[in-house]
């Protein structure tokens, strides 16, 4: 989880470099990157994954893709919309998120310690909202993001669900390219009539899909497979603090 939140705390500020294009394309763009790379690396492997699925797991496989494909495009959306350190300081409410969704799907209860914590990171997420509307600041991305935070307790607890369906490298494949392919057609109406955007986008992109995608959500997904959310959940205040750290050496 730690190598996870190293890896997740790269990809606001890459969202921001990637100009010129819409943050679904973004989202389309780096859930591709990372199932290509999958399916490069292990293509028996994942064809063989694939072909054991029963059509319900398959249609439990389509809707982890769908909901990680609705959390990066509400997410990317919200960092669009409103300031960046407001965007990933919201972020610290998805252990919140997971830990209620986990408790909802599976029964596993917060100990006191972590209902503490969760409430302290709640606690930081309203006072942060609290800001919206000055400078860069805006409420209608602050919704968007914590959307985004609600759909990832659910994506987190799709992995864990679908742990003895099918192995975690197969698995994430299916999930980013069901993503990629939900995304791409609003990407290309959104594209209409939009200049080409710089060589740095596509270099960004490509980034994302291979640092916060395919290490980090990965390694999110094997580790619900294994550990209790309450520990999975602690990617996401690792990456608001990494975020807030890139974003003021890289962005100023």
């Amino acid at each position: 989880m730690a190598l996870a939140s190293l890896a997740f705390a790269t990809a606001s500020p890459l969202a921001r470099v990637a100009v010129g294009i819409s943050p679904i394309a973004v989202a389309a763009g780096r859930t591709a990157v990372a199932a290509v790379a999958i399916v490069v690396a292990r293509p028996r492997h994942v064809a063989n994954a694939w072909r054991a699925l029963s059509s319900r797991h398959r249609w439990a496989l389509a809707g982890a893709g769908l909901l990680l494909a609705a959390h990066f495009a509400l997410f990317l959306e919200g960092l669009h919309d409103t300031s960046f350190p407001a965007a990933v300081a919201l972020v610290s409410l998805e252990p919140l998120s997971v830990v209620l969704m986990a408790w909802a799907v599976f029964g596993i209860r917060p100990r006191g310690g972590e209902a503490a914590g969760v409430a302290v990171a709640s606690l930081g997420a309203l006072v942060v909202a609290s800001g919206a509307g000055q400078g860069e600041h805006r409420l209608v991305g602050d919704v968007e993001v914590l959307l985004a935070v609600v759909l990832f307790g659910g994506y987190v607890a799709a992995a864990r669900g679908l742990r003895d369906a099918m192995p975690s490298l197969p698995y994430a494949a299916g999930v980013y390219g069901v993503a990629s392919v939900a995304l791409l057609p609003f990407a290309a109406v959104l594209a209409q009539g939009m200049p080409a955007p710089p060589d740095m986008t596509w270099g960004a992109i490509a980034l994302l899909g291979l640092v916060p995608t395919l290490i980090g959500h990965t390694l999110v997904q094997n580790a619900s497979r294994r550990v209790s959310p309450s520990l999975v959940a602690l990617v996401s205040p690792g990456e608001t603090v990494g975020s807030l750290a890139i974003g003021a050496v890289l962005l100023h």
